[in-house]
């Protein structure tokens, strides 16, 4: 039989696998010493769209995929708090992911501010774990919930 998901667990999953990315760009911008590239937060160099040299691009592409999973992030919130309604493990995770993205943001922006401090790069490296884990837990909790179409 084969295994047929739901539009939901497609979102969460994708958006689970998007924070991985995100984790993993983050992961080049640290190694490569890229995070200074951009020294201001949100804009990079004073700019929307920065002059764009190898370093910048590697920040400027974390910075973006960061937008691109907060979209997700928030449109499985939405959905899930739609269809699973309250209370539920599967909206308690998605809001809960939802919040951890907020806090991890900040932690973005202080770890900017604060010239990549290691107090606040391994903050936001231990935040972004728990963000991921919050999100793959939402999609774990709902596809063994009600996910699968038939059931």
């Amino acid at each position: 039989m084969a295994l047929k998901l739901s539009a939901f667990n497609w979102l969460s999953l994708v958006t689970s696998a998007s924070i991985y990315i995100l984790i993993v760009l983050g992961g080049i911008v640290s190694s490569t010493g890229s995070g200074l590239a951009c020294p201001d937060w949100p804009l990079c160099q004073g700019q929307v769209l920065p002059p764009l040299s190898t370093s910048v691009m590697i920040e400027f592409t974390h910075r973006f995929w960061t937008v691109v999973v907060t979209i997700l992030v928030t449109a499985t919130a939405i959905y899930a708090w739609r269809r699973y309604r309250w209370p539920n493990s599967v909206t308690a995770f998605s809001i809960l992911t939802f919040g951890l993205l907020l806090c991890q943001v900040i932690l973005g922006m202080v770890t900017v501010d604060t010239r990549t401090l290691p107090i606040a790069v391994t903050s936001h490296l231990a935040v972004a774990t728990l963000v991921f884990a919050s999100a793959l837990t939402t999609a774990i909790v709902a596809i063994g919930s009600r996910g699968i179409r038939g059931r």
